[in-house]
């Protein structure tokens, strides 16, 4: 650990003294005889920063009428040559990388009788220049060849850079959107246009930056880029269609088809696979406008993100189609419309070493798992807008979801005491088949007023799901001693009816130019209905109700909350403050006991944010936030879910909400011209009442858990990293370091137990990028050092290890070639669970036509045949060791043909 950390100390010293690295740039200039009169010693030159309106430096003129030359730092400035008797002259620079002077010559000064409205921008000659806060280039003053994209016109812009995935920055910021005539183009990601579009089709490219639109993130600005159409090139298609298989028994394949005109807009897309490829990656789901096949959703009471991929785990087999429909109907109507047919099949093994700890003893299991799941699902959304007048705007959004699945499941877990002796053995069976069906809907009303910041918002949102799940359940117990062997056969039918309706109203008023007041009201009301019957084996047939394992539950809860805050705004920064009072009514009625059931709980919750903004590269943020969760009715139903035997589960009818505090602090800087980043942001996260388990053990090793209300869970992490050039420019040099310390509790057999684990991290990459090549080269360490206060055997630090490289080069013969590789080694873990492993992957490709949009390659995937999952897990009393198989060494040969309207080279990495 000594050397781990010297090294960690040289690092980030190392990547400090890089960024304080920072070229210089000479500029110098003459003011002509025309002044002479007045004094050609009385010129002054005065650079101005862009970024924060400083002056960097100022000189006078000689008696010559030339200025002596100055040194600033490479970045964008303001020049301005100012006289007593003449106006001022304006100069916008915007250097590039490669400047080192630049001589203004002869500056002519205007009589002070004439006032010049207008900037001349020196950019290596190029027409760049600003409308109000808007950065505008002149496309058509970019050489670029006949078939470029306008990808390969962005990366001529100064200021400009576009890496080998398509991602754009400016002055260091990300491109967060990019529009066409101000609209989206078939999805958010950038490349979507960037890469499909023709160069020669672009009038102007606008850069600006405006107030983020996710409700969540209000205090937030985002980066946007427009690029503005000639009025002849506001129509076309593109698409591409690719296949690839061995013959047997892998194949790909995908067809993505896009058509526009005007705000008319049509996708239609299809994908088959059996391959680790389950689904459009988010590149193809944003570049295609396809923006909900990544399903991925935010639970805002537990401040987390969930998506139904499984991962990338197990033998998956995948089919996918749909289509994606976008219009205008005059000038104040907006219909975008999708459907989308998903069908997937998973085959799961899975091994898994647990490790049980106690105050007095301690035994293991190792679990063997194989499964076979098929869902199907029918998913149509619909969005429409429409402006009633210039200041008010309706948005209507019904959707429909409906799918079904079946899973069958076979488990195995084999029991060992502490002496690793064998005890028992269950050998479980599972098949179920379920139903969903979710219909919903939102309607919101927008209203601007002719007063600037004055803002209302009216919404309403309705959801009903629907699921229905039939299960079959056999379990066959073996012990050591055969005579105590026995078995549980079950059927489990469960009906789930859930239906939500909110309404809200929020208005925000400018109290002056600097302070706003926000006020809130919301209203929500939630009703579900949980019937569930579990029926036992008798003689001939499963028709003996279990009423431990049944239970008919209905839960009803109101919420009624007020939110006010007040924001100040300058142009430096932004500070807010505020509070969410809220009321929580339920209502639980166990209709099997006839037993009800009240809760009132009442929150105040407070939040506080803070952005300052130094310059246009470097920001301050602080957000302080509470929330409060409500348990769900899974935790709340006092029934037994037995669907693991031998980890069986309890609801609890008497937990509480639980309320969380979050702290989070954030700093960020890049200077654009010397690409030099450092990044760095601190969390705490602390719970009252937080939803825990306790867990029972019985003799045989069985766990019975149900949840509980505990005090004293947190967590704290802290990040961070830069990035800057090295060697000349050669290359850039990334460092991150970060650390996460967590402390849970929960009860082991009536005992409280305290698991805490630190983690920390430390990773190292080097990139190098041209145009006929790139390469990427990184090493990753992580360490846990987990405790338990229940038994010290637990104590047990873990690490492992991660080597990544990757490179791709552009040959002649338009010929090409790529791959990566992955080493993973694992340390200090269960015996068969240290594994070491290398994934190695390798593509070489060809393209043909003109514009080179066919492309056949050769793919060869996990080389090496060592490709696995291994994970370690630590939770209460337990660690975890699991290894799941996945799909390993195979290779393609696949044919991809790229089609655009406007025969432009696509600039798409496809291997």
């Amino acid at each position: 650990m000594k050397k781990f950390y010297f090294f960690l100390l040289v690092s980030i010293s190392f990547s400090f003294s890089v960024l304080a690295q920072q070229a210089k740039l000479s500029i110098k200039g003459q003011v002509t005889d025309t002044i002479a009169k007045h004094g050609l010693d009385k010129a002054l030159m005065m650079v101005i920063r862009y970024q924060d309106s400083a002056l960097v430096a100022y000189t006078r003129s000689n008696a010559d009428g030339i200025f002596k030359p100055i040194q600033i730092p490479k970045d964008t400035f303001f020049i301005i040559i100012s006289h007593p008797q003449f106006s001022d002259q304006t100069y916008f620079l915007v250097p590039t990388p490669a400047d080192t002077a630049y001589t203004f010559g002869k500056i002519i000064l205007p009589p002070k009788s004439v006032t010049l409205n207008e900037v001349l921008v020196i950019a290596n000659k190029e027409k760049v220049y600003y409308k109000g806060d808007t950065l505008m280039f002149n496309a058509d003053s970019f050489k670029t060849g006949p078939n470029a994209t306008v990808e390969d016109l962005l990366k001529k812009l100064p200021g400009v850079r576009v890496d080998n995935k398509g991602k754009i920055t400016i002055e260091g910021k990300q491109v967060d959107q990019v529009l066409v005539d101000g609209d989206e183009f078939f999805g958010t990601d950038p490349t979507m246009a960037t890469r499909n579009l023709n160069a020669n089709t672009v009038e102007t490219v606008q850069v600006f930056e405006k107030k983020s639109e996710n409700a969540d993130s209000k205090d937030e600005t985002v980066k946007v880029m427009n690029l503005k159409l000639k009025e002849d090139s506001k129509k076309g298609y593109f698409g591409k269609i690719s296949a690839a298989g061995d013959y047997h028994p892998f194949y790909e394949g995908d067809l993505l088809l896009n058509r526009f005109r005007r705000a008319q807009k049509l996708s239609i897309f299809g994908l088959a696979s059996n391959t680790p490829r389950q689904g459009f990656d988010w590149s193809d789901a944003d570049k295609y406008g396809l923006s909900n096949e990544n399903q991925w959703n935010y639970d805002e009471d537990n401040d987390s993100w969930s998506n139904g991929d499984g991962g990338g785990e197990g033998i998956p087999q995948v089919l996918k189609a749909g289509f994606y429909f976008n219009d205008k109907f005059g000038k104040k109507t907006k219909l975008n419309t999708n459907y989308t047919f998903d069908n997937r099949q998973m085959n799961t093994l899975s091994e898994t070493f647990t490790q049980f700890f106690f105050n007095d003893t301690t035994y293991s299991t190792r679990q063997s798992n194989s499964s076979d799941r098929i869902n199907q699902g029918h998913r149509f959304n619909l969005r429409l807008n429409h402006k009633l007048d210039s200041l008010t705007e309706i948005i209507f959004s019904p959707k429909l979801a409906i799918s079904s699945g079946t899973n069958q499941s076979i488990q195995q877990d084999d029991f060992f005491s502490s002496d690793n002796t064998f005890t028992r053995q269950t050998y479980i069976r599972n098949r179920s088949k379920n139903t969903v069906t979710d219909l919903g809907g939102q309607v919101n009303i927008n209203r601007n007023f002719k007063k600037k910041d004055r803002f209302l918002n009216i919404n309403y949102n309705f959801n009903n799901v629907s699921d229905q799940a039939n299960a079959n359940l056999r379990t066959d117990y073996s012990f050591s001693n055969s005579s105590l062997n026995t078995f549980l056969n079950q059927k489990r039918n469960q009906l789930n009816d859930k239906t939500d309706h909110s309404a809200g109203i929020t208005y925000t008023e400018p109290l002056t130019s600097k302070i706003k007041t926000e006020l809130g009201y919301d209203f929500s009301h939630n009703y579900q209905d949980n019937n569930r019957k579990t029926l036992d084996s008798t003689a001939t047939t499963l028709d003996l109700e279990n009423p431990s394992q049944s239970n008919h539950f209905r839960n009803t809860r109101r919420v009624n909350r007020i939110t006010s805050r007040f924001i100040y705004e300058v142009k430096k920064y932004r500070v807010s403050i505020g509070t969410r009072l809220r009321q929580v009514d339920q209502s639980s009625f166990n209709v099997s006991t006839a037993q009800p059931l009240k809760l009132t709980v009442q929150n105040i919750l407070p939040l506080a944010s803070m952005r300052y903004k130094f310059n246009q590269g470097t920001n301050l943020n602080f957000n302080y936030n509470t929330s409060a969760a409500l348990p769900d009715v899974r935790q709340l139903q006092p029934v037994t879910d037995n669907t693991d035997p031998n980890r069986i589960y309890q609801g609890n009818p008497l937990l509480k909400p639980s309320f969380n505090n979050s702290l989070r602090l954030e700093f960020y800087t890049y200077k654009g011209i010397s690409e030099q980043s450092f990044f760095a942001n601190v969390n705490f996260n602390n719970t009252n009442n937080a939803i825990t388990n306790t867990l029972i053990y019985d003799i045989d090793g069985r766990a019975i858990s149900q949840p509980v209300n505990v005090n004293g869970n947190y967590n704290a992490s802290a990040f961070f990293g830069g990035g800057s050039p090295i060697f000349k420019r050669f290359m850039n040099i990334y460092v991150n370091l970060s650390g996460n310390l967590s402390n849970t509790i929960n009860f082991i057999n009536a005992e409280r137990n305290i698991t805490r684990n630190f983690q920390n991290r430390l990773e190292i990459s080097l990139y190098k990028q041209r145009e006929k090549y790139d390469a990427w080269l990184s090493g990753e360490y992580t360490y846990n050092r987990p405790s338990s206060s229940l038994s010290n055997n637990s104590n047990q630090p873990f690490s492992n290890y991660v080597v990544k490289a990757n490179f791709s080069v552009k040959l002649p013969k338009h010929f090409a070639i790529a791959s990566d590789a992955v080493y993973t080694k694992n340390g200090q873990r269960a015996a068969g669970y240290n594994l070491s492993f290398v994934i190695w992957n390798a593509s070489v490709s060809k393209t043909f036509l003109k514009t080179e949009n066919l492309v056949v390659s050769l793919l060869a995937y996990d080389i090496l045949n060592q490709n696995i999952n291994n994970n370690r897990t630590i939770l209460d009393n337990r660690i975890i060791d699991t290894k799941t198989t996945i799909i390993r060494q195979y290779f393609l040969a696949k044919v991809l043909f790229k089609f655009n309207s406007q025969s432009a080279k696509e600039g798409e990495n496809e291997f």
